[in-house]
Parts: C-alpha cells; sequence; structure tokens
C-alpha cells in the first residue's frame, strides 16, 4: 500500500500500513510528510501526559501548537527531540523511527533544531563562541568556517555588533535569538520553538517573532508552541490545539480561530482573544 498525506490526513491504520515497517527506501521528499508521529504515550510515573497523539508535518510545513497549559505541546516537542523517554507509539523522521533502536541522538539533534523558552546560553563564553561551539566540535568545522558561518547568522538576526559580547551583557530578547542563530548553526532540516518568547518583556517579543517570521518565509519546517495568537495566524500553515494530552483539533489558521468545532478550543479562544 503505497499512502501519500498531501490531499488529507490519513487515519492512523493508514500511516501504520504505510510506515509500520521503517525503511527511508520508502521516503518521497517530495509527497511524504517529514514527521510522522503515532498514537504517541508519554507518562511521567502514573501520570499520562500523552495519550496516543497522531500528527504529521510537511516539509517546509509551519506547524503551531496551542492549548492551556499541562496539555502535553512541550513534552511533544522533547520526544521529538529526544530529550524524553516514549511509552508508546512511534516517531518517524523522514520515513525511519527515531525511537526504536539504537540510533546517534547527537546526529539527529543536529537535523532537528530545538530553541528553548530559557536561552541556555553558556554565560562564560562569548556570543560568537556559544554559536561555534556546536559547529566546531560537532561538524567538524575549522574554526574560521565556523566563524564565518557565526557571522552570517548575527547579521541574520541583526545582532552582529554583539558578535564579542557576552549573555550577561544581553537583553532577553537579544539572548533569544542568539539561542536561535546558535541553532542555526547546526543547519537543521526542522526547528522546534518551546514557548520561545514567554520569558521575554512584553517590548522584546516582536523582534524574537520577526526572526521566525524570516525563517517561515525561507521555507524552514518549524514546529511551535506559543501563546502568541497574532502571530499563529499570520505564520502557521496549521494551527493544533491540544488539552488533556491529545490533540482536540487542527487546521488552518482561519478555521481554527474563526470557525473552531470542539467545545475545549471555543472555550480556550473565549479567554485568550
Amino acid at each position: 500500500m503505497t499512502v501519500h498525506l498531501r490531499e488529507k490526513k490519513p487515519s492512523a491504520q493508514e500511516m501504520l500500513e504505510h510506515y509500520g515497517t521503517p525503511d527511508p527506501k520508502k521516503f518521497n521528499a517530495a509527497l511524504d510528510p517529514l514527521i510522522v508521529i503515532l498514537n504517541l504515550r508519554k507518562r511521567f510515573k502514573s501520570l499520562e501526559v500523552l495519550k496516543g497523539v497522531e500528527l504529521y508535518v510537511r516539509k517546509g510545513d509551519v506547524v503551531v501548537l496551542i492549548g492551556p497549559s499541562g496539555s502535553g505541546k512541550s513534552t511533544l516537542l522533547r520526544c521529538i527531540n529526544r530529550l524524553e523517554t516514549i511509552q508508546g507509539g512511534d516517531i518517524l523522521f523522514e520515513g525511519s523511527s527515531i525511537v526504536r533502536g539504537p540510533g546517534d541522538v547527537n546526529k539527529l539533534r543536529r537535523r532537528i533544531g530545538m530553541v528553548f523558552q530559557h536561552f541556555n546560553l553558556f554565560p562564560h563564553l562569548t556570543v560568537l563562541d556559544n554559536i561555534t561551539l556546536g559547529p566546531r566540535y560537532l561538524r567538524k568545522m575549522s574554526r574560521e568556517e565556523a566563524n564565518a558561518l557565526a557571522d552570517r547568522l548575527l547579521e541574520r538576526v541583526g545582532l552582529a555588533d554583539k558578535r564579542d559580547a557576552y549573555p550577561s551583557q544581553l537583553s532577553g530578547g537579544q539572548k533569544q535569538r542568539i539561542a536561535i542563530a546558535r541553532a542555526l548553526a547546526m543547519e537543521p532540516e526542522v526547528m522546534l520553538f518551546d514557548e520561545p518568547t514567554s520569558a521575554l518583556d512584553p517590548e522584546m517579543v516582536g523582534e524574537v517573532l520577526e526572526v521566525m517570521k524570516d525563517l517561515a518565509r525561507d521555507g524552514m519546517t518549524m514546529i511551535i508552541v506559543t501563546h502568541e495568537m497574532g502571530f499563529a495566524r499570520e505564520v502557521a500553515d496549521k494551527v493544533v490545539f491540544m488539552a488533556d494530552g491529545v490533540i482536540q483539533e487542527e487546521g488552518p489558521p482561519e478555521k481554527i480561530f474563526n470557525h473552531p468545532k470542539n467545545e475545549r478550543l471555543v472555550s480556550f479562544l473565549g479567554k485568550i482573544l
């Protein structure tokens, strides 16, 4: 059976039939989703936080996850990046499982970058060294190559003048833009953003969102957890509403924000819009 997931979302059974035996030779970049999440389950002791989540993300998609706190959004991102282990289901990247059997986690994280709510910059390193650490030691770039890459990325995020600064000398918005540049330095195919603006002062939110909009315009595949509904309306290809550990409703922004069907979603939007 061949299922190309382009016209509509297939059932879980169809996805399992197509992807049940992971085989990268079956992956067709022009047609198949870059990421497929199948019946994903995650527990923390007795608390089940993901209860059979199913989602697919095409190359170039911007998927925004919204929902109340505790709904499993951040945990889902952490599972995709293998920062958490799972108790059931599967996650496929380019047609191959990233959770079954042995695998090089560092290699995976070079291809699936992540930006966190808190910036996680090394305080004792300059901006330049924060950005070049990964390329030099994981991608085996020379110092000259890594520095040139960092300079290009600093220009891209509008912080070329902060090259030799330390994190303590930066604002929150600047730190987050450096964190984005650091993730991009690994040249990932997918970027995960876990509430990247929630720790920022309101006046700094816009500068970070603008960098993310530029990435979207350039075709970067992104999965974003955010409470910035205006950003979701403007940038998302698909908005996914999560509550109680499951996807309650998903669709294009116009459908989710203007014509929601799920009662939980209607209530959620009523409280924040």
